[in-house]
């Protein structure tokens, strides 16, 4: 076993177990979710071959699979895999691979399209996992990624500090934490969208001191996001100007941030660095 398998082992663990025990298909805001961080729309992928680059447990490959024909291919470091698999099942231009976006098991110039949606910010290297997709892309292709963004030097040492101590407990106790804490989401919610100034600003404090606990509406999305945040190893956080950074390291052009004016499916969604980008034809 490699040094960069021991480092992942936690990785694989805490997706396997999330991805097979929630299963957290939500067509109509998955679609939004996809439209808002790729610019894409399922039809905008026919008849183009699409890697997505971190599939968890396939909700994504789902939506793209409905635009028709195209070769579609999930890639997840994880045992996630399954769930993966299962989820697509019945869709025929969908397959699941398993294996390491930092060694991705694909050639050169393999894919039109290439999307990440909040994975290589779980890598123990985002900018190598970046670079190694990039060289994926065929002349013309686009890739779009979503990451953390960096926050308030505050803020991150609150976050630093919860995970500090979370990514050391076993992963069946933050499965029980993060089932307990989902009121607590709820509650921060409520108090945040109260129309009592005091109120609100309560909700604000709690939800710093807090951060990590989801404020989904749907109860079950809600802990399977509060275990996403506080049971994986690596969680960075990037600003703007670094990623575009790897975007002009890997030699791309048209570079676009698609942060602006998305439209959430929900209050508390969040925002990240949305960036896309293309090979150049020549």
């Amino acid at each position: 076993m490699t040094p960069t398998d021991l480092d992942q082992s936690r990785t694989k663990s805490a997706y396997a177990l999330q991805w097979n025990r929630y299963r957290i298909v939500r067509p109509e805001e998955d679609r939004a979710t996809f439209r808002n961080r790729t610019g894409l729309g399922p039809d905008d992928l026919a008849g183009s071959t699409v890697l997505d680059a971190g599939c968890g447990m396939g909700r994504y490959l789902r939506i793209a699979a409905e635009g028709g024909p195209a070769r579609l291919v999930g890639l997840d470091l994880s045992g996630a895999v399954h769930a993966a698999r299962d989820v697509t099942n019945g869709t025929p231009n969908v397959s699941v691979v398993q294996g390491d976006l930092l060694r991705p098991p694909f050639a050169p110039n393999s894919f039109d399209h290439i999307y990440s949606l909040g994975v290589l910010d779980h890598t123990p290297d985002p900018r190598g996992a970046f670079l190694a997709l990039a060289k994926l892309l065929k002349p013309g292709g686009r890739i779009v990624v979503w990451v953390y963004p960096k926050e308030k030097p505050a803020l991150e040492r609150v976050m630093n500090a919860h995970r500090a101590v979370s990514t050391r407990l076993p992963l069946w106790a933050l499965v029980g934490l993060s089932r307990l804490t989902a009121p607590l989401g709820g509650l921060k919610r409520r108090l945040m969208a109260a129309k009592n100034r005091v109120i609100a600003r309560a909700g604000v404090a709690l939800n710093v001191l807090t951060i990590g606990v989801s404020m989904h509406p749907d109860p079950e999305v809600r802990v399977c996001d509060t275990l996403d945040w506080y049971a994986p190893k690596y969680l960075s956080r990037h600003s703007p100007d670094e990623v575009r950074g790897w975007f002009a390291e890997a030699g791309l052009v048209d570079v676009t941030d698609l942060s602006g004016g998305q439209v959430f499916y929900h209050a508390g969604q969040g925002n990240g660095v949305n960036l896309a980008g293309r090979r150049p034809t020549g």
